[in-house]
C-alpha cells in the first residue's frame, strides 16, 4: 500500500509501516537468490552448470578450438507439441543451441548439444554470415594502430594516435570486404570523451586484421569539446527528494514464485531471461472459475533496430540491431537498482547469462517482480474498486541507451507491455554553437535544416527512431484453432441509412493467409486486431479472444528498397501474422550483422501460408521517432511506449465484478456520515 505520512492523521500507523518498509527494502537489497538447480519445465532457461557442461562437451568433442567467440549459448526448447503435452514429472528433452565463430574464418558454426546424453547432436558450418559482438570487437584498436595511413589521417588533424581510443560498428550491406568476413567501421575518439572524431573512419576487416579503406572527410568537426557527458561518479544530489512515499506490503506478496513459475490472483505464467531476447514470458494462463485457460504460449522482444537520420556515412551505418547484433548487451549486463528501477516492494530474481568467451555468470537483481497500485479497477456512484497489478520488469543497457521492459498483468485479464527508453542519446560534433545560427557549411544540413538538436555548443544529438519487434505466440484457449481478425470503425455514409450523420459500425476482416495479414496501424479507423479461437464461444455466441491495441507509433522514414529496409524488412508493416514454426524466432534472421544476407519475416511470409484456424504467431512492431530535446542531456528522462493485449469476448462479463477492496482500506477509511458532529449542513 502507498502511505503519505501526515502526522496529524496516521502518525502511529506511519511509524510502524515505515519500519516495515525499511526492513523490506533491506531485504530486497540483500536478495541474491541462488539460481535454482531444479529444472521442472521444458522451457526453463539453462543453468550455469548446464552452460559450463555445454562448453565442456564442445571442447571434448573438438567442436571448438579455444579461439572461438560465442554468439549465444541458449536453451533449444523442445518442439511446441511436446511442451504442450508435458505433464509435471514427465521426462523431457534438454538441449542447448550454441553459435560461435573464429575471427580468422569465414562464417559461423552452430551446434546442438544433448545435455541429458552429454553429447553433440549436430554441427553446422554456415558460410558468409557474421556473428554477434560487442566486447570482443575491441580488437579494432590494435588493428588500426598499426596502419600508417590511419595514423597519418589523424596527424593531418593535429591528433596523435596516443590521444585517442577506438570503437567500431557493423557495416552491414555497406561493407566492401568479402561476404562473410567480419567487417566493421572503426572510429576514433579522444580519450575520456564519448564523441567520435567526425569525418574519419576506416573500413576494417577483422577476419584478415587489415584496414581496407580510410574515409577521410577533412572538414568534419574534430576539436575537443566539453561534452558534459554523463559520468556516474560525478552525479551530485543537489535537489532534495520529495517527502517519503513508502510502498510496503506488511503481510507479504500476493504472488508466489516457484522456480520460474509465478502465480498471482487468477494468473499463472512463467518467465525467463534469454541470452539474446532478454525477458521472455511463457505459458500464460488465466484461471477462470477454477479452469486454466491458455492465453499466450510465449511472448518476447526478439529484435529491435535504431536507425539514425543524418545523411553521412557514419550515421547511415548507425542502424543498430541491438538484439541480433549485440544480444541486448547482456554479455556485460548490470543489475537493477532497488527502489528506483523497480519499487522497494519488488522481489528480485537472478538470471544466468554468459560472456562472449562462453563463461556463465549470475546477474543478481536481473528481474523484478512486484505488485503495484493500478488506480481504479472500476467505479460507479459511490461503489469503487481498487486495482492491483502484477509487474515483471527487466532492464538492459546497450552502449549508450538503457531500455526497460515491463509486462503488467491486470486483474481483468489485460496484459500491458511497457517499454522505457532512457540513458544517453547519440551525439556528433558540429561546427555550430547556437541553434539560431545557420548550419555551418561544413556541417550536414538540408535547406537550412540540421539533422539534430544542439545539447551543448558543438554537440548535436541526432534525429533517430526506435523500433521494437514483439513476437506474441497467442494460444487463445488452445493453439490449433486461432485466427486474427482486423477491426476498423467506419462511418455509415450520410443518407437514408444515416440521416443524422452519427452512425458508425465496425468492419471485421478475417485474415486467411500471411500476406493478407501484413498490416499497419490506422488511428483514423481505430484499427485493432482480434486474436480469437474459432471453436470456442462465450455466452453470447462471440468468439473468445484478445485484442491487440496499439500504442504510440511511428512509420519508418527510410524508404522501401533502401539498404536498411532490405535488412529490416519487418519495418514494411507494423503487424504481421505467421503460421507457427519452431525455428521462426528472429524477425531479421539469426545473423542481421551479415552483409547481403536476408532472412526473417518477409522471407517467411513469402510462402503465404494459411493462418486461419491454425497455430499462429502475431508480430507487433512498436515504433517511436525521437527528436531529442535539450532537457534530455546529459541523461534522458524516461520515455514510455507500448501496447495492450485486452480480453475481447474471452469472458462473458466483467471478471472483476465481485472483487473486494483490501481490508486495510475498509478499516482506515470509514463511510461519510450524513451530518458531521457540530455541523449544520448535510455532508455527501
Amino acid at each position: 500500500m502507498i502511505i503519505n505520512p501526515y502526522p496529524n492523521k496516521i502518525e502511529t500507523m506511519t511509524r510502524s509501516l515505515l519500519l516495515s518498509a525499511i526492513l523490506a527494502f533491506l531485504f530486497c537489497i540483500g536478495q541474491a537468490q541462488a539460481q535454482t538447480s531444479t529444472i521442472d519445465y521444458p522451457l526453463d532457461p539453462l543453468t550455469a552448470d548446464e552452460m559450463r557442461k555445454v562448453v565442456q562437451i564442445l571442447k571434448d568433442s573438438k567442436t571448438i578450438t579455444g579461439n572461438d567467440i560465442f554468439n549465444i549459448i541458449n536453451l533449444k526448447g523442445p518442439p511446441k507439441r511436446e511442451v504442450l503435452a508435458y505433464k509435471h514429472g514427465d521426462p523431457f528433452r534438454r538441449e542447448a543451441f550454441t553459435s560461435f565463430y573464429d575471427y580468422s574464418k569465414n562464417g559461423v558454426s552452430e551446434a546442438v548439444v544433448d545435455l541429458n546424453a552429454g553429447k553433440v547432436l549436430s554441427v553446422k558450418n554456415i558460410p558468409n554470415v557474421i556473428g554477434m559482438g560487442l566486447d570482443a570487437d575491441s580488437v579494432c584498436d590494435a588493428i588500426v594502430r598499426k596502419d600508417k595511413n590511419w595514423i597519418a589521417a589523424l596527424n593531418k588533424r593535429g591528433i596523435s594516435i596516443d590521444s585517442v581510443t577506438h570503437k567500431s560498428i557493423f557495416t552491414g550491406d555497406m561493407g566492401i570486404a568479402p561476404i562473410g568476413h567480419r567487417e566493421q567501421l572503426v572510429l576514433a575518439k579522444y580519450k575520456k570523451s564519448n564523441m567520435v572524431i567526425e569525418g574519419l573512419m576506416a573500413y576494417t576487416d577483422f577476419t584478415t586484421g587489415k584496414v581496407l579503406k580510410i574515409v577521410d572527410e577533412s572538414n568534419g568537426f574534430h576539436d575537443k569539446v566539453d561534452l558534459n557527458y554523463f559520468n556516474p561518479d560525478s552525479v551530485k544530489e543537489l535537489n532534495k527528494a520529495a517527502k517519503p512515499l513508502i510502498i510496503t506490503q506488511p503481510e507479504g506478496h500476493t504472488f508466489e514464485v516457484k522456480g520460474h513459475e509465478i502465480t498471482w490472483q487468477n494468473w499463472k505464467l512463467r518467465y525467463g531471461v534469454d541470452n539474446r531476447e532478454g525477458l521472455v514470458i511463457y505459458d500464460v494462463r488465466y484461471v477462470d472459475h477454477g479452469k486454466e485457460r491458455s492465453v499466450m504460449y510465449r511472448g518476447s522482444m526478439p529484435e529491435m533496430v535504431v536507425p539514425y537520420g543524418a545523411p553521412d556515412l557514419l550515421q547511415a551505418a548507425y542502424n543498430f540491431f541491438d538484439a541480433g547484433e549485440y544480444r541486448l548487451g547482456q554479455g556485460i549486463a548490470h543489475s537493477m537498482s532497488p527502489g528506483a528501477d523497480a519499487p522497494e516492494n519488488a522481489q528480485y530474481m537472478p538470471a544466468i547469462l554468459h560472456t562472449e568467451n562462453g563463461v556463465p555468470f549470475q546477474m543478481d537483481r536481473a528481474v523484478a517482480i512486484f505488485e503495484e497500485n493500478g488506480g481504479v479497477l472500476w467505479r460507479h456512484d459511490t461503489v469503487s474498486r481498487r486495482a492491483t497489478v502484477l509487474a515483471i520488469k527487466y532492464y538492459t543497457m546497450i552502449e549508450n541507451y538503457d531500455y526497460g521492459f515491463t509486462w503488467r498483468f491486470k486483474e481483468d485479464g489485460t496484459i500491458d507491455v511497457d517499454v522505457e527508453l532512457t540513458g544517453i542519446v547519440e551525439v556528433k560534433g558540429v561546427h555550430r554553437t547556437n541553434e539560431m545560427d545557420e548550419p555551418d557549411k561544413d556541417d550536414y544540413s538540408y535547406q537550412g535544416n540540421s539533422f539534430g538538436t544542439l545539447v551543448r555548443p558543438h554537440v548535436e544529438a541526432i534525429n533517430h527512431q526506435h523500433f521494437f519487434v514483439f513476437r506474441l505466440d497467442m494460444d487463445i484457449d488452445g493453439s490449433q484453432n486461432n485466427s486474427v481478425m482486423e477491426m476498423n470503425s467506419k462511418l455509415v455514409p450520410v443518407g437514408d441509412k444515416n440521416p443524422y450523420g452519427n452512425a458508425f459500425y465496425v468492419e471485421h476482416t478475417k485474415f486467411k493467409t500471411e500476406k493478407e495479414a501484413q498490416r499497419s496501424v490506422n488511428y483514423e479507423t481505430a484499427r485493432n486486431w482480434h486474436i480469437m479461437n474459432n471453436n470456442e464461444m462465450n455466452d453470447y455466441g462471440q468468439h473468445v479472444g484478445y485484442m491487440l491495441m496499439p500504442g504510440t507509433q511511428a512509420n519508418a522514414f527510410v524508404p522501401e528498397g533502401s539498404l536498411l529496409r532490405k535488412k529490416a524488412g519487418f519495418l514494411n508493416h507494423q503487424v504481421w501474422v505467421t503460421q507457427y514454426h519452431d525455428d521462426e524466432i528472429y524477425p531479421a534472421g539469426k545473423y542481421p550483422a551479415s552483409n547481403k544476407v536476408y532472412d526473417g519475416l518477409p522471407e517467411w511470409t513469402a510462402k503465404n501460408r494459411a493462418i486461419d484456424n491454425n497455430d499462429i504467431v502475431l508480430w507487433y512492431v512498436a515504433g517511436i521517432t525521437h527528436i531529442v530535446r535539450p532537457e534530455e542531456w546529459p541523461v534522458m528522462p524516461v520515455h514510455h511506449m507500448g501496447f495492450s493485449l485486452m480480453p475481447f469476448g474471452f469472458f462473458s462479463t466483467n471478471p472483476t465484478f465481485n472483487n473486494s477492496n483490501p481490508d486495510f482500506i475498509k478499516e482506515q477509511f470509514k463511510g461519510v456520515v450524513k451530518k458531521q458532529p457540530g455541523s449544520t449542513i448535510d455532508h455527501e
